[in-house]
């Protein structure tokens, strides 16, 4: 049986904004989480919280300068827009070796896309209190029965995480080729019309009636897999993109960690200005490598498996970019994203959403329940982080309800003022919203075992009864009975 650890902090200090870069004006409560269930992260994310590394927080909308709304992306109906699907016919002209990419932008047109290879990123928030160390193996779990969602772990053979790789050169059902122009120019709208007219033209010749030949195709839209999949067999440059565990550590992960963190101090340096000492192999592993998320594996799940994933891009045997990844019951949730920044004007930061959201559409033919990707917060009041809004159809997360309404409705209101409530509905309310009764609920963690708070309450003296009821009411109903809160 699993269940998550945790510690709450209630930090109310201010710190400085990583966004507009103020002083003492940034606010957040948090919680350092030594061990947590897929399922319990779903419910937190889908009432604000985030995680960095281990320590997971939830920003306070109406007090903060830049205030962090949760944004999701319904997979499902995305569409590309027309500077995004430049991203990915040039990517592939690259792989097919009809352009050279040098360190010089060869980008003309719209800059929507540009801003998440340029600008934008994930702040790394970390804790000011020190945790406790705890011998998770020691904690007796048995006297507080079973959890509500539970999924039971496999005990067949686990799937290997490089079984998931997906390949832009690898395609078991290979359209046929049909005749039409130079393969090694792009099509555009004139030549396809010539083909169609002279299809028809044979047609007709045949003495066929052309006239009620079905035209709904004629203009139909490109799907995003259409541009993954429309490249030949013949690449000069081979991309393979492979989807490795790490956490627990998979042999595949230890394999490249390396590799990969010296993919990281090359991103930080160039392209966010850091200095080396900020990017140690140890903060590395703090900020992208170590998760509280626990291995879980469901008959309804994904072959791979729940948990927290690097997404590795290889370009002819060399590691050009890493996607940081979640994989939830009902999302897959974008920690980071980063690459090599002599590929920088590959355009990486658009092309690899681009690929995170065809693979979230992948796994929900496999898993229905999966629909979203998350990417973070969307920060409107910071300009370099409205780019999470390039990709359609997105919702943001009510602060107050923890209801989702479509972006371009809230993006009104954000005009208005930066913080709002998206609720149209006055009447409406945090349905899960932790209320001061069920504290008692709470499971307590205090010297290796796990009792009722209300135990807890008349065993210690001072209690911070406030704090708890703080708890409850940001975790909401849905974890509170689930999550052991660890306590001195």
């Amino acid at each position: 049986m699993q269940r998550s650890i945790i510690e709450y902090c209630s930090e109310h200090d201010g710190y400085k904004c990583g966004y507009c870069k103020k002083p003492n004006s940034n606010y957040s409560h948090g919680m350092w989480a030594h061990m947590m269930t897929v399922q319990d992260y779903q419910d937190l994310i889908d009432r604000g919280w985030r995680r960095s590394g281990k320590y997971c927080y939830k920003p306070l909308l109406d007090v903060i300068c830049c205030p962090m709304y949760t944004i999701r992306c319904r997979a499902l109906e995305f569409k590309t827009s027309k500077s995004q699907k430049k991203v990915m016919k040039r990517f592939n002209k690259f792989l097919m070796g009809q352009e050279e990419i040098s360190g010089e932008s060869k980008v003309s047109g719209s800059n929507e896309d540009m801003t998440v290879d340029t600008e934008g990123r994930e702040e790394f928030v970390e804790s000011r209190r020190r945790h406790q160390d705890i011998n998770i193996a020691g904690v007796d779990i048995s006297s507080i029965g079973q959890p509500v969602h539970y999924f039971p772990k496999e005990t067949s053979e686990k799937v290997s995480a490089q079984n998931q790789t997906t390949s832009n050169t690898k395609f078991k059902d290979k359209k046929e080729d049909v005749a039409g122009p130079d393969p090694t120019k792009a099509p555009c709208k004139k030549a396809k019309q010539a083909r169609r007219e002279r299809k028809l033209e044979k047609l007709k010749k045949k003495g066929i009636d052309v006239s009620n030949i079905d035209n709904s195709n004629k203009n139909k839209e490109k799907q995003l897999e259409d541009f993954i999949n429309e490249l030949q067999s013949n690449v000069k440059r081979n991309l393979e993109i492979k989807l490795v565990r790490t956490t627990p550590p998979s042999a595949e992960w230890l394999a490249t960690a390396k590799e990969t963190h010296q993919l990281y101090v090359k991103y930080q340096m160039a392209v966010h200005g850091d200095r080396p000492e900020k990017c140690t192999e140890s903060q590395f592993n703090g900020f992208l490598v170590q998760s509280p998320l626990m291995e879980e594996h469901s008959e309804v799940g994904p072959p791979c498996g729940y948990g927290s994933f690097h997404q590795q891009y290889w370009l002819d045997g060399k590691l050009i970019a890493v996607g940081v990844l979640d994989i939830l019951p009902k999302c897959v949730s974008s920690v980071y994203f980063m690459y090599d920044p002599q590929h920088m004007n590959l355009t990486l930061g658009t092309y690899g959403a681009l690929r995170e959201i065809a693979f979230t559409r992948h796994l929900h033919t496999l898993c229905p329940e999966l629909k979203y990707y998350y990417i973070g917060f969307y920060i409107h009041s910071c300009q370099k982080m409205r780019y999470k809004g390039n990709f359609y159809p997105s919702d943001l997360l009510c602060p107050e309800t923890y209801k989702w309404f479509p972006l371009q409705d809230c993006t009104q209101k954000l005009d208005i003022a930066p913080y709002s409530r998206f609720d149209p509905d006055i009447d409406s309310i945090d349905e899960f919203c932790g209320t001061d009764s069920d504290m008692k609920h709470i499971p307590v963690l205090y010297k290796g075992e796990v009792i009722p708070f209300n135990v807890y309450k008349n065993i210690r003296k001072n209690v911070n009864i406030e704090e708890v009821v703080e708890y409850a009411r940001l975790v909401g109903t849905k974890t509170i009975r689930r999550m052991i809160m660890a306590r001195l």
